[in-house]
């Protein structure tokens, strides 16, 4: 009896770890996905002032939820990790209510396994309850335990810290991993209703793009582009005018462009799914297909 006990913590404690990698990484190969929805969350509680460290913050997030969890899984003071996991739980749960006693705030998808896999305020109220139940549970079998401090367990938490910074910090310096919004490579746009171009004179050109037997370079801007990036996007489309290939800009406002870049409009949010980073990037087409996206500073 004692045996199978022993077994069921086991098997709990590593559920519950891994729950926290998983959400960790899922938040991680999305990490603009995830700055998106900490703004959403900033601007419905009251936060906005953190608008400028939602970057920051996401990667923090997502490194630390991949921490908490794999610090669950190696079974190391185990005290400490459970006391921190019941913590971490009540915070993300009370703003879970705050959000369901003011349905006016409008978040439907909690976010807390990034865009990839969303989940109802609902649905992720009971599963903080069952995480907290389980974890209280852990916590009290451990009460006769005593913290002794060890070199090789401090390591290995240590190891475990990097280690959850390494993919946050990649994806915030480059593209998601992955876009749950179906732009992403290898898609084609003839079939996203809600991909429209207007050109310079507001005329609907989505159709004349997508149908273009010639590659397409987007340029899609979501701030001014720096001097470096300017250069980059004067020396593309020369080499795209060489080539008989289109090349414009696509932004939901004017900025200012190097002569002979025409610009183009699109909605936030459809530029917001082209190019999974704040930064200003580039996007290439081929009969409609996205064959590759970059970030601008990066292509």
């Amino acid at each position: 009896m004692e045996k199978g006990i022993k077994i069921l913590r086991i098997s709990v404690q590593l559920m519950l770890g891994l729950t926290f990698v998983v959400s960790g990484v899922l938040k991680g190969m999305d990490i603009y996905g995830t700055e998106l929805k900490l703004i959403e969350y900033a601007n419905s509680t009251g936060f906005q002032f953190l608008a400028e460290y939602n970057m920051p913050l996401s990667v923090l997030l997502c490194a630390f939820e991949i921490f908490l969890g794999l610090w669950l899984m190696i079974f190391i003071y185990r005290k400490i990790s459970l006391s921190l996991l019941i913590a971490t739980t009540l915070l993300f749960t009370g703003t879970i209510i705050y959000l369901m006693i003011n349905p006016e705030k409008n978040i439907t998808d909690c976010g807390c396994f990034g865009e990839i896999l969303p989940m109802g305020i609902s649905a992720s109220f009971l599963k903080n309850i069952v995480i907290l139940m389980l974890a209280t549970y852990l916590l009290w079998s451990t009460r006769n335990v005593q913290i002794k401090f060890n070199k090789k367990y401090v390591a290995c938490i240590i190891g475990c810290l990097f280690a959850s910074l390494l993919l946050p910090i990649y994806t915030a310096n480059n593209l998601s991993l992955y876009n749950p919004t179906g732009y992403g490579e290898g898609t084609d746009l003839r079939g996203h209703d809600d991909f429209v171009v207007l050109d310079d004179n507001f005329e609907n050109v989505t159709d004349t793009l997508l149908n273009s037997s010639e590659k397409v370079y987007i340029f899609v801007l979501k701030q001014q582009p720096t001097q470096s990036e300017e250069f980059k996007m004067k020396d593309i489309w020369e080499k795209c005018n060489s080539r008989n290939a289109i090349c414009f800009s696509l932004a939901h406002n004017e900025y200012k462009l190097p002569n002979g870049i025409n610009q183009y409009y699109a909605d936030v949010l459809m530029l917001k799914s082209l190019v999974r980073s704040k930064d200003n990037g580039v996007i290439v087409l081929k009969n409609g297909i996205v064959k590759n996206v970059h970030k601008l500073k990066d292509y």
